[in-house]
């Protein structure tokens, strides 16, 4: 394909790759930050949508639940956009909802991320909340490192051996698919 027919508008865009999480919390021992009702195990699960856009964009929803079968389930979503800003550099921005009867607040979140190497990336992040009870700010460094253990490449098709012009010669073509006759 051109870069042209890369870069044009395209339906398919807004065809989602899905996947689902699922997993548990587990309250096995005396925590001063849970409720006396939550059970010792509690359910969480989350459906992840991920639409990749032309030039660079991609855009992930996040849709969660967690505790939903305790006294105080959670209900959240998160919304991010990413972008590449060249090979070495990406930027992020996100938003953050979540509710419960217990909490619920609204953060707004942005970062950028420099890749090293193929292997080794370094990002810095910072975070706001919209609600001041209670208020709050952070940021973030971090380092991310990705590491493939025997990796190899796989060779899907073999080279076919040709002219200069990418065509085989009638004779050598010949010669390859006829067997030879037995000599007396």
């Amino acid at each position: 394909y051109s870069w042209k027919a890369n870069q044009k508008f395209q339906w398919r865009q807004f065809i989602p790759a899905v996947s689902f999480y699922a997993g548990a919390n587990l309250n096995l021992f005396d925590n001063p930050y849970t409720f006396e009702t939550d059970p010792k195990v509690s359910p969480k699960a989350m459906l992840i949508l991920q639409n990749q856009f032309t030039g660079g964009w991609v855009f992930v929803t996040n849709l969660f639940a967690d505790r939903f079968t305790t006294d105080y389930p959670t209900l959240g979503a998160i919304f991010t956009v990413t972008k590449s800003l060249n090979e070495k550099w990406s930027g992020f921005v996100e938003y953050q909802a979540y509710d419960s009867e217990f909490y619920a607040d609204n953060l707004l979140r942005g970062g950028v991320a420099y890749l090293l190497n193929d292997d080794f990336q370094l990002d810095i992040s910072a975070g706001k909340n919209f609600k001041d009870t209670p208020d709050i700010l952070y940021g973030g460094i971090g380092v991310s490192w990705r590491f493939t253990l025997n990796y190899k490449d796989v060779i899907i098709f073999d080279t076919i051996k040709a002219d200069e012009g990418g065509k085989k010669d009638k004779k050598s073509k010949k010669e390859e698919s006829t067997p030879e006759a037995p000599q007396e």
